[in-house]
């Protein structure tokens, strides 16, 4: 199970994961953050299960981070002195509560019942997500759903299966590091495509290729062996 531990005292922090090493081994704490923005671009970085969360950030409050995210799948423990937030919490997605000091036979109950439910759902498929930065929330993209991404001036243009389309301010090429080879094809320096959502070469000049919503995408002259080397016997 992936973890990442959010508190503003350090000392908080390295109590968590000191737990976690002698009580919950089955846990592996792959990030920690001390504030909201932090937090919230590690997160989506690291997409875990479970988030250990402080309930009061600086000026702010871990319910910040979790309207931020939009991961309905997260898995979250408070962590916090503040009894004032349990009503909140029991209205969103806490699996348990735990105030400070933490005491270890709660610490280990909250994790056992996060381990079970990780058990019945399977676990989180780690990397199948991109993620797109709007000023107020973070979009969650399932890898799947991509047919086609286009770079225009300082912004990248998403388009899914179902046609919708996403800007983003991320380059092409911070995309292309992080969707499957295997899967999709960088076919011009403004275009990657998803290999499963073309349908026609077309061997006009230059070249192009025509994908499943009717869409032409020209193919540059660097990137014609690539392309034949995909599609083609």
């Amino acid at each position: 199970m992936r973890a990442i531990i959010v508190d503003d005292d350090p000392m908080n922090i390295d109590l968590i994961q000191a737990f976690c090493s002698k009580y919950a081994p089955f846990i592996d704490v792959v990030g920690m953050a001390e504030d909201v923005d932090e937090a919230i671009e590690i997160i989506i970085d690291k997409m875990p299960d479970l988030l250990f969360l402080d309930g009061i950030l600086h000026d702010k409050t871990g319910f910040d981070i979790i309207d931020a995210i939009h991961q309905p799948d997260l898995m979250v423990v408070m962590t916090t002195a503040h009894e004032k937030f349990g009503v909140q919490a029991a209205k969103i997605r806490v699996m348990d509560y735990l105030l400070k000091p933490i005491s270890i036979k709660e610490f280990i109950a909250a994790t056992e019942m996060c381990k079970l439910q990780l058990e019945k759902r399977g676990p989180r498929p780690y990397g199948q997500y991109i993620n797109v930065y709007h000023k107020d929330y973070i979009e969650i993209i399932p890898i799947n759903d991509i047919l086609h991404l286009k770079s225009d001036g300082n912004y990248t243009f998403i388009t899914t299966t179902n046609e919708q389309e996403h800007m983003t301010s991320k380059s092409l090429s911070y995309y292309e590091t992080r969707l499957p080879s295997a899967d999709f094809l960088r076919v011009h320096k403004s275009h990657i495509v998803r290999i499963k959502g073309v349908i026609k070469l077309l061997r006009n000049q230059p070249m192009s290729l025509l994908l499943i919503n009717n869409v032409e995408v020209p193919v540059s002259n660097s990137r014609k062996n690539d392309v034949y080397n995909r599609f083609l016997d």
